[in-house]
């Protein structure tokens, strides 16, 4: 009876949670709130306290001291992790040197006649660039900028365009804040979780959908009445006015961290990197601008994004750490996942279930983020449980909020790439229901046979 108890409130705080995000309610606020509640209660029902052994013996005052607990851990660990390669990023978009890595990516497709191939190609380059520009939200943008006449000016209908920049959105590289955060839930190194495990997955989904986009989106435009569409007059995307060399520094953090995982002479992790890399392009804009005080100026672009990143993104972390310390406490999970274990092929339903439940959240919340952060530090006791690796269900978790996040109303990125092309953002969200599913199926076919669950 007590157990069967404990499941229902899990079930019910998940419930009452996700239906107050979709009444757009702050999810920060709504991660912290319903954590502290749901912490307290637990620890009346089960008599433990959220600090443990170091509870004050107060369980009121130890939920808000986990509080503390978890912005101490955080910040300190992926916390500071996403806010510097953040601030990296928009250092390099400040300096224009995103933009013209975009550019000169993009240009070999002014090449391709044939509008479908076009489609193809710019799925392709603009996965790749994800690996080092990772917002899709900020990728979105400088693709829209670089990519979109290309595609107009060849006759692609800006809903199709549209469709295909959207597809552009699975999270994967060490510089990426969800992997990073999917790695330390793994207690894994980011790089090694990267080419041992999260790599395979994600390439296997680019090949096929780069396979099907022409055929898809050739069959949705003639099925639509979309493949008559004018060709505009060719227009020439503007370069940018910075050095053909600058589209390397956005590369040297990722060639720092990879360069030295392979040859490790002296250890390199993420932030150092990027620091590291700083300085690099500090020097060469301090050579090559006459303005020194500008070039000197310009690290406050840096500190400021990192500050936006905490806002955003770390805040989101600790919220829902919180709301997943009260989840673990209630025991509905661990209850589920021993009745799951003694069940045969438990461990590929629970991959399956894990990787829905956070396609589905991230649907709802228009976040991947904030749908892995509040799920995946549930999988190691799961996985434990189970006796597998906690790679095998983080992986297809954190590619599959990704996924989600591209089929949901509120995504940044959904919304600002329909408004570019004036198309209906519900229709986009329908053409690309197909290519996302059937990404969906290989994410959770390809994370089972490589995590060895069958």
């Amino acid at each position: 009876m007590e157990q069967a108890l404990l499941i229902v409130l899990t079930l019910a705080a998940c419930v009452i949670v996700a239906r107050l995000v979709l009444k757009k309610i702050n999810p920060i606020f709504v991660f912290l709130i319903a954590g502290i509640v749901i912490i307290v209660l637990a620890s009346f029902l089960t008599g433990t306290s959220a600090l443990g052994e170091e509870g004050s013996g107060n369980y009121v005052v130890d939920a808000f001291a986990y509080i503390t607990t978890s912005l101490k851990t955080n910040v300190a660990g992926v916390g500071a992790i996403i806010m510097t390669v953040t601030g990296y990023g928009a250092y390099m978009n400040h300096i224009k040197a995103s933009k013209k890595l975009a550019y000169l990516a993009v240009k070999p497709l002014r090449a391709i006649k044939n509008k479908y191939l076009v489609l193809a190609g710019m799925y392709v380059i603009g996965m790749l660039l994800k690996l080092v520009i990772t917002s899709q939200a900020g990728l979105a943008v400088l693709l829209l900028g670089t990519t979109f006449p290309i595609m107009l000016a060849l006759g692609v209908h800006p809903l199709i365009a549209a469709s295909t920049m959207c597809l552009i959105c699975i999270d994967w590289g060490p510089n990426d804040g969800s992997t990073i955060f999917a790695a330390e839930t793994s207690g894994m190194p980011v790089v090694q979780f990267f080419t041992d495990h999260q790599f395979i997955v994600v390439a296997c989904i680019i090949v096929v959908l780069a396979i099907m986009i022409p055929f898809y989106y050739k069959w949705i435009a003639e099925k639509e009445g979309l493949d008559e569409a004018e060709l505009e007059e060719q227009t020439e995307v503007d370069d940018v006015d910075c050095p053909g060399y600058y589209v390397l520094f956005p590369l040297i953090p990722l060639a720092l961290v990879l360069v030295f995982a392979i040859w490790p002479i002296v250890p390199m992790d993420v932030i150092t990197a990027c620091f590291i890399s700083i300085v690099i392009v500090a020097v060469v804009e301090l050579i090559r601008r006459p303005n020194k005080l500008d070039v000197t100026g310009d690290i406050k672009v840096v500190f400021r994004s990192m500050a936006d990143a905490f806002s955003n993104i770390v805040s989101i972390i600790i919220s829902a750490s919180v709301f997943a310390q009260g989840i673990k406490m209630l025991g509905g999970v661990s209850i589920i996942a021993d009745m799951i274990s003694t069940m045969q092929g438990a461990s590929v339903l629970t991959l399956v279930l894990m990787s829905l439940i956070t396609f589905a959240a991230a649907m709802i919340m228009g976040s991947g983020a904030a749908s892995l952060y509040a799920f995946g530090p549930l999988v190691p006791e799961m996985a434990a449980k189970l006796g597998i690796a906690t790679t095998s269900i983080m992986v297809p978790m954190e590619i599959g909020t990704a996924l989600g996040r591209s089929l949901s109303p509120v995504a940044g990125a959904v919304i600002a790439v329909s408004g570019y092309a004036k198309v209906d953002l519900m229709k986009v969200i329908k053409i690309n229901m197909v290519p996302l599913g059937l990404a969906m199926i290989l994410n959770l076919a390809v994370s089972v046979v490589t995590g060895g669950l069958v």
